[in-house]
């Protein structure tokens, strides 16, 4: 049976890397003791778990393609039951304007509430007719509505910047192509519009940003970064990053960066094996996206990505994991040993 459901061979290319970065992380933690307050935070053991769960969703997904499909649909209609939670009132409480869902961060909820406009939206685009336009934008409407109640900048420029990228990938001719775009950019215009006027908590955080730049994130990221200067090759570990960020910044936070969490967690080999892993997973969709024309599973990963780079903690967050699972469980069976080699 085990044979039947998981192949894990094909795997080893992606998978290898993020073990490694484990490793990487646990010698850096023994050579930083002091920070070091248990055995499972020495090698960041729900990181480990989720690469792990990752390897056995995608070598399922890889022994059966077909349910791929499947996969993300219930994703979209768990995230339809969301909003109806959340429009009953259940588990919705607010800190500073901002909504949390069952305590959940409003960033992660934004993200969830894109990804699953992007998969929606990309079956419109993909085959495009009045009566499927009528039904996706119905459905579509509660993700907007939970991004933009999530008052996350991120989740609101990936959604429209996902929905660029499907449109320009889309084949069709050259001036039908362009004039979609521009009916897009049209009603994208007017939507934001919309919810720049209606949703104060998100005008007040784009404003900000255009006036001054500011992310929200721009201190910790400029400590990280006189981090990394003063430790370039040999990292913290793992329970380090919050100590070294507070002697730097006084924010006692991970810095809100997949990349300069895992410099300064892992040091330079580590974030070389994290970049490792991401190219070979970029090469894999856009060989993909070549054979099928399909470009919705690059979107995703630049998306999961993007966010990945804007979230505090997002190593240890499902969701991404989940992703990049089925990201490389539905794709990776269309290639030879060959050209799997080639990806390396």
């Amino acid at each position: 049976m085990i044979s039947k459901n998981f192949n894990f061979s094909p795997l080893a290319r992606f998978v290898l890397p993020l073990l490694l970065l484990i490793v990487i992380g646990f010698i850096c933690s023994a050579i930083n003791s002091e920070y070091v307050t248990g055995m499972k935070e020495a090698y960041n053991y729900r990181t480990l778990l989720l690469i792990v769960l990752m390897t056995f969703i995608a070598a399922h997904l890889y022994c059966k393609p077909h349910i791929s499909s499947s996969v993300l649909n219930t994703y979209v209609a768990s995230m339809l039951l969301v909003f109806l939670l959340v429009s009953l009132g259940n588990g919705v409480t607010y800190v500073n304007g901002r909504l949390l869902l069952f305590g959940e961060n409003p960033n992660v909820m934004g993200s969830k509430a894109a990804l699953a406009f992007l998969i929606t939206i990309s079956k419109l685009i993909n085959n495009f007719s009045i009566k499927r336009c009528i039904i996706i934008i119905a459905i579509c409407i509660p993700f907007i509505s939970l991004t933009a109640t999530s008052g996350s900048r991120g989740a609101l420029v990936s959604m429209f910047f996902g929905l660029f990228v499907l449109l320009l990938f889309r084949k069709t001719g050259v001036i039908t192509k362009w004039a979609i775009i521009a009916f897009a950019a049209l009603v994208s215009g007017v939507l934001i519009t919309y919810l720049l006027q209606t949703n104060p908590i998100m005008a007040e955080r784009f404003l900000n940003t255009v006036e001054t730049g500011d992310t929200g994130r721009n201190l910790l990221w400029d400590a990280a970064f006189s981090i990394i200067k003063d430790n370039i090759f040999i990292g913290s570990g793992f329970e380090g990053v919050k100590p070294r960020m507070f002697a730097y910044s006084g924010f006692y936070m991970k810095p809100h960066n997949i990349f300069l969490y895992i410099f300064i967690a892992c040091g330079l080999p580590g974030i070389i094996l994290f970049l490792i892993f991401l190219t070979r997973l970029a090469k894999l969709l856009f060989r993909y996206f070549k054979k099928s024309g399909d470009s919705l599973n690059l979107v995703l990963f630049v998306i999961v990505v993007f966010n990945m780079s804007k979230q505090g903690g997002s190593i240890g967050k499902i969701l991404f994991w989940f992703f990049f699972a089925v990201l490389i469980g539905s794709t990776v069976h269309i290639m030879s040993r060959n050209e799997l080699k080639k990806i390396s």
